[in-house]
């Protein structure tokens, strides 16, 4: 929240143009809009969740959020009635003293008095009593002066309510001026002691609040900073890598050259030249799919490793054919996943290339590529409707599975293997972003476990989801082995039919695209109405 900014040769004043109480009744329906003014929105009941310009809140009764003008609005309900009030905003301003018709303009934008998406409010009951005067004395008589003078006490009452959220504590306060000043000087030479000072803090507590708050150190913010600055800049026509350096802070614009390909992961040349790149994927978990939902198709998309059942002859012919149809594309960039890191120096004689090395979050492996490729905003806008698409999926599935348990099993030509509920991108989708309880025996605080089909526990499980592999090197005869287990048998979601047959989950869970199909098929799968596996 921002404090409305005043000077000597300005003035400003925020006015309502009109207070509604509204009423919806969906539910479980994604709808969009744009916000057409500035506007202050209170819920006074229902649930769901706000996609606002890209970031997810989930919303409950006595929240209070502001829109700005043309603002991207996904709504998901959770609850049958969604009910609000809205008041619309106008902001005037206009020259201290002149009096002419012509000092005084109205602006369409987003005030100056608070930060868009929700705003802290302590005591919500309170605001709503005010709310609701507000309202009750707008459709009783016509607008006076005195109900302007209830708009402001009711600005001002939240204002204040902000500022004690501000207040509990300097020390944030502190950090908050110390990244603001990095922002405006990132350009500079920083002394962390000198920031320190700054938020009134010891340089070690610094540093440790900091990165607690930012979720990065002061240097990786501050290297941040200045390199999305470059990135900017190396974006404009004509620029040139030397003034690009010494416009964010560096006076060798070679060093400059390696700090940016190690934080971005491709040279300043190779990003200036990025949106005429042919790029190709090494991949075995579907990182074309991740580049197309970033807006940018891939030349190639192979897949190198070796599985289970293929013979030496079969995998030379895998990769001679890989290797050819690398070279006829002819990227100018090759991305490849961390099951591709031996071949490394092999993908360099193709072309430039980039190894993925995060191997179990998926998300940062997203996030990166899409800076890496200046779709930073695709790939906002893409995780948004994800987790829009998340947030009501887990509410459905929270309300038709109630207390059922899940496992998830892969047979593969060795043994069986229980999905975690940690350190995998599926296993989070499943247990934490969509809130399914896992059966019992599956292991909580690791990947996986893998077992012999005989020694399969007890699962305690209403629905399984299984994932047969490698079938040519003899999972099936794995998969007869275990139904034949005492264990599997006593299972509830063997007994009940409830055992689903998966494709390939595991590879869909690390792009957006495949975790939205598994949501779609998760939904399927749990209605009554969805095929049994046999």
């Amino acid at each position: 929240m921002k404090p409305m900014l005043d000077s000597p040769t300005s003035y400003s004043l925020c006015c309502l143009t009109s207070i509604r109480h509204r009423r919806h009744h969906q539910q479980n329906v994604l709808s969009y809009t744009k916000i057409p003014a500035s506007m202050l929105i209170f819920i006074t009941e229902g649930t769901g969740s706000l996609l606002i310009n890209n970031e997810c809140f989930d919303f409950e009764p006595l929240q209070l959020y502001y829109l700005t003008p043309g603002m991207q609005i996904d709504v998901s309900l959770g609850s049958e009635c969604l009910a609000y009030y809205s008041l619309q905003l106008a902001y005037y301003g206009g020259a201290a003293g002149e009096s002419n018709g012509d000092s005084i303009h109205l602006h369409n934008k987003e005030l100056p008095l608070f930060t868009s998406g929700r705003v802290q409010v302590t005591n919500a009951r309170p605001l709503l009593k005010r709310i609701e005067l507000l309202y009750d004395n707008s459709v009783s008589q016509t607008p006076t002066f005195q109900h302007h003078l209830q708009f402001q006490e009711l600005l001002y009452f939240i204002m204040q309510e902000g500022s004690k959220k501000l207040e509990e504590s300097s020390s944030l306060q502190g950090i908050q001026q110390a990244a603001a000043y990095i922002q405006a000087h990132f350009h500079e030479q920083l002394e962390m002691k000198t920031l320190a000072v700054m938020a009134g803090l010891t340089p070690s507590s610094f540093s440790r609040l900091f990165k607690k708050m930012m979720g990065e150190s002061p240097l990786a913010y501050w290297v941040r900073l200045r390199m999305e600055s470059a990135k900017e800049l190396l974006s404009h026509k004509d620029c040139r890598i030397k003034e690009v350096s010494a416009s964010v802070g560096y006076d060798d614009e070679f060093y400059f050259s390696r700090v940016f390909h190690r934080t971005v992961g491709i040279s300043p040349s190779f990003y200036m030249n990025r949106k005429k790149m042919k790029i190709a994927v090494v991949s075995c978990t579907l990182l074309q799919d991740s580049l197309l939902s970033l807006g940018i198709e891939p030349v190639a998309a192979v897949n190198c490793c070796r599985y289970p059942g293929m013979d030496d002859a079969e995998y030379e012919q895998l990769l001679a054919n890989n290797w050819a149809e690398l070279q006829h594309a002819q990227p100018d960039l090759i991305i490849g996943d961390v099951y591709h890191q031996p071949f490394y120096q092999q993908l360099n004689c193709v072309a430039s290339s980039v190894i993925l090395l995060t191997d179990t979050d998926w998300l940062v492996n997203y996030r990166k590529m899409g800076a890496m490729l200046g779709q930073h905003q695709e790939a906002a806008y893409t995780l948004g409707q994800l987790a829009l698409r998340i947030a009501a999926a887990r509410r459905i599935l929270n309300h038709s599975m109630k207390n059922k348990t899940v496992s998830v099993l892969q047979v593969n030509h060795q043994h069986i293997r229980i999905q975690g509920t940690i350190n995998h991108p599926l296993n989070e989708l499943i247990y934490q972003d969509l809130g399914l309880k896992p059966g019992l025996n599956v292991p909580l605080h690791t990947k996986i476990l893998d077992l012999p089909p005989e020694w399969l526990p007890p699962l305690e499980a209403d629905y399984v989801f299984m994932l047969k592999k490698n079938a040519g090197a003899g999972s099936e005869a794995i998969y007869e082995r275990m139904r034949k287990t005492e264990a599997w048998k006593s299972i509830r979601a063997v007994q009940n039919g409830k055992v689903m047959l998966i494709p390939q989950w595991i590879r869909m869970s690390w792009t957006p695209t495949g975790r939205t199909a598994i949501i779609d098929e998760l939904l399927k799968m749990t209605d009554t109405r969805s095929s049994l596996v046999r």
